[in-house]
């Protein structure tokens, strides 16, 4: 085309964002400014907004949102809620804020956006705060809530999601499923999960490492086990996150041989490479059934030597076991990586005491001492009164987290589903 119209520029930007092509959509929209008689609208910047969103370019994202407001395109839903979900991808909870309570009109896209913007945030306080004051269910909201009641641990408001998603008919959403799956199992209530999981009629791979992550994590680890040889057989491809679940369950039970099978299947037969997580699991495996040597040797041939997490691994059970020469070697390399950590000088101090070399405990004490390394306070959560959570630790009080009497149920008595899961 030889003069392309802004119409041509924005269905060519709109169909690179629809197909995750964000480098694309940014360089075309630079040409159509630099183009006369090409104008962008609404249209325009809403794809632009959901591209450098995607991008996670902020500056960039600042000067579209400056050319929203001098274009006098405030107002418009579309662009609001776009550059709502932009700032939330840059991590700009405040920015994004700013544009949600200046918006005089708000659809389901700009609630959902804000929602999973402090969920993506961690700040799952304020989504269930924000969630309240929505005045209808939004079925996609559900997914978001859920992940934030799992971060919390908060098991009372998400059984509440789960009633309004079994009222709201009889469609299964997987997404939401998922998440129930995994707030469940997070919480402890492991035969909600896989009751949940058990009636879902579509399961992705989320939905098997939320239940196997959950059962390993509770303490049964041999269900674990089967429900991964399960999902192989039912030909679904377990990935990054399936053998971390896989690993840590085979860690908690001992099973040396079985743990290094999966280890080795992941490269061999998944073409997947063991990240840090999977050596934590290795390690941990290894250092329970006393193979300390071993576990210090798949450390060194890792990737990841200089990573103090599997070094902290293999430390405290080199000294449980009585392994004074591989808990000196750790301890002197936790100290070496992490010099601020206070549990490496406390075990390297215990170990020379064992072994009756005083004057270098004294030392380790005089170290610690001079570089002012402190024990870090132990923390709590604490379900009050079944309304009200707190988190508290030995040095403060106790900070109230989430206290509504909006979220919660059954305050007067058990809880009761109004239907089944």
């Amino acid at each position: 085309m030889r003069a392309p119209d802004g119409i041509c520029y924005t269905s060519l930007i709109s169909a690179f964002v629809r197909n995750d092509w964000f480098e694309e959509a940014v360089r075309w929209l630079r040409s159509m400014l630099t183009m006369n008689g090409a104008m962008p609208d609404g249209c325009t910047f809403g794809s632009m907004m959901t591209a450098l969103g995607n991008l996670k370019r902020a500056s960039q994202g600042r000067q579209a949102h400056a050319q929203v407001v001098t274009r006098g395109l405030c107002g418009n839903v579309i662009v609001e809620s776009s550059t709502l979900d932009m700032y939330a991808k840059c991590g700009m909870m405040v920015e994004a804020r700013e544009v949600f309570d200046r918006m005089k009109a708000r659809n389901e896209v700009s609630w959902c956006a804000l929602l999973g913007g402090y969920c993506q945030n961690g700040e799952y306080e304020k989504v269930l705060a924000l969630f309240r004051e929505m005045d209808q269910d939004v079925w996609y909201s559900f997914g978001t809530v859920l992940r934030a009641c799992a971060g919390l641990s908060s098991v009372k408001p998400g059984k509440e999601i789960h009633c309004r998603f079994l009222r709201m008919g009889d469609g299964r959403d997987v997404i939401i499923e998922s998440a129930l799956v995994d707030l469940y199992a997070k919480c402890g209530a492991v035969n909600y999960a896989y009751s949940v999981f058990e009636a879902s009629t579509v399961r992705n791979t989320i939905t098997w490492n939320a239940m196997i992550g959950g059962f390993a994590q509770n303490g049964h680890a041999e269900r674990a086990i089967n429900l991964f040889n399960r999902m192989i057989r039912e030909g679904v491809r377990p990935n990054y996150i399936s053998f971390i679940g896989v690993l840590f369950a085979c860690s908690h039970t001992g099973m040396v041989e079985q743990g290094r099978d999966y280890f080795n299947s992941m490269s061999k037969d998944y073409g997947i490479a063991p990240g840090i997580e999977h050596y934590n699991c290795m390690v941990d495996l290894l250092s329970r059934v006393e193979l300390l040597e071993e576990a210090e040797d798949l450390i060194n041939k890792s990737p990841f030597v200089d990573d103090s997490s599997l070094w902290g691994a293999i430390l405290g059970a080199s000294a449980t076991h009585s392994n004074l020469d591989v808990a000196e070697r750790v301890a002197k390399k936790m100290l070496e990586l992490e010099p601020k950590y206070h549990l490496s000088y406390i075990l390297l101090e215990n170990v020379y005491r064992k072994v009756g070399r005083w004057e270098d405990a004294l030392e380790i004490r005089r170290v610690m001492e001079s570089r002012k390394v402190k024990k870090s306070p132990g923390m709590s959560w604490v379900d009050v009164n079944r309304s009200k959570l707190h988190v508290c630790n030995v040095n403060e009080a106790a900070s109230e987290l989430v206290a509504s009497e909006e979220m919660d149920i059954g305050l007067d008595g058990p809880y009761n589903f109004h239907g089944s899961a």
